[in-house]
């Protein structure tokens, strides 16, 4: 292989490694925002969207955080006299801090210092006080992490300090308390380097670490698609929703698709009548009754499974048994209820459904006289299968 070739080999790797991660991006961008919009509508709860957006993988809604500091308040008040002064130094602080915006509260602690000012001339009668008092600060901020918390609380509390600072008032020695994380940033599971994105491989680079890089950007938006339409299908397999099975199953379908992902699975439902008249020995009506019965037992069911996609239910009655030539003559009738997956048409759908009642009779109906007098198949509708399975769908 020439230079050429491979570096050729390396730019399309790289592209390729830059589509699947900016693909994977803007999907946790998309998907986060419309969980989080489901969520204000009141389609999902909250822990509902706080459990998606932890099994995704992506950014936790905001909360409110309480963000505290120590800190050393001084600012100048009026007084009558030094006794007063003392006493009221432990209680309250300056209007001018309860206008702040965003809010700061400030609790006394401890009184460090009060120092009678100068007379003003131009206010001879007015005694004033220099009061420093030790408080604690509390703030609140809203975000998706303590750290950005503590972030947006020191960035507020900067433009605040000249805003008292105007007002002759300072908040010094700002300690903040410590986050409980210091490093709660979320994990890029990536893994790969995007910051060259030009295609062009550093010096160093082998097509071997190409390789791996571009799988690994595909597997890690693969994992987000399956991460993301699973635990769709598991709100909706599990009624996390309540309402219309169906109904809700269109809204979990819509927000697949409005994220590019696929669709969820269709089926035909499609009701199959037979008409079937079995030859037995019997000694009464009602005993021969009861031999097709126990016949047809095999392809009655409850609901559908794995080899069965059906459910099958049958009947008769020794009114309509008659007797000849020395043997019971029973009708039966058996309805099968069927939901089918990848049809292209009600035609095809139809086709199937009647195929596999014919496989589905052989096995019981092996060595029983019978006639096989009817078999119709009818398309009833075509949605959403109700039989999802969050792994495999």
């Amino acid at each position: 292989m020439n230079d050429a070739s491979l570096a050729e080999q390396l730019r399309v790797l790289r592209l390729e490694a830059t589509a699947a991660i900016a693909q994977r991006q803007a999907l946790a961008v998309e998907a986060r925002a419309a969980l989080i919009a489901a969520m204000e509508s009141r389609l999902i709860c909250r822990p509902g969207c706080e459990d998606a957006l932890a099994v995704w993988g992506l950014e936790p809604l905001p909360e409110q955080w309480t963000v505290c500091a120590d800190a050393l308040l001084s600012y100048t008040r009026a007084h009558a006299d030094d006794r007063e002064a003392g006493e009221q130094a432990p209680f309250g602080v300056p209007d001018e801090v309860r206008a702040l915006d965003p809010v700061v509260a400030l609790y006394p602690r401890q009184v460090v210092d009060v120092t009678r000012l100068p007379d003003r001339d131009d206010q001879p009668a007015v005694r004033r006080y220099r009061v420093t008092v030790q408080v604690r600060v509390q703030t609140w901020a809203t975000a998706t992490r303590e750290a950005a918390a503590h972030a947006a609380a020191r960035a507020a509390m900067q433009q605040h300090l000249s805003t008292l600072a105007a007002a002759d008032i300072t908040l010094t020695d700002l300690t903040w308390h410590p986050l409980d994380s210091p490093d709660d940033a979320p994990a890029d599971d990536t893994g790969i380097d995007t910051r060259s994105t030009d295609g062009t491989a550093p010096p160093g680079d082998d097509l071997a670490a190409a390789t791996a890089a571009r799988d690994a950007a595909l597997d890690a938006l693969a994992s987000l698609v399956r991460r993301i339409r699973a635990r769709a299908i598991q709100a909706l397999v599990y009624d996390e929703f309540g309402g219309s099975q169906q109904r809700i199953a269109q809204r979990v379908d819509g927000f697949l698709t409005g994220l590019g992902l696929d669709a969820l699975p269709r089926v035909h439902h499609v009701l199959v009548v037979v008409q079937l008249m079995l030859t037995v020995d019997a000694g009464t009506a009602g005993q021969a009754c009861e031999t097709v019965r126990k016949t047809m037992r095999a392809v009655i069911t409850d609901g559908p499974d794995e080899h069965r996609p059906w459910t099958g239910y049958g009947w008769t009655s020794a009114e309509q048994a008659s007797f000849d030539q020395g043997r019971w003559q029973v009708p039966w009738r058996h309805e099968y209820e069927m939901r089918l997956r990848d049809q292209a048409t009600s035609a095809d759908a139809a086709a199937t459904a009647e195929a596999l009642v014919h496989a589905s009779l052989d096995g019981p109906l092996a060595g029983v006289s019978h006639q096989l007098i009817a078999v119709s198949a009818t398309v009833e509708t075509v949605v959403i299968d109700p039989y999802l399975d969050p792994d495999r769908d």
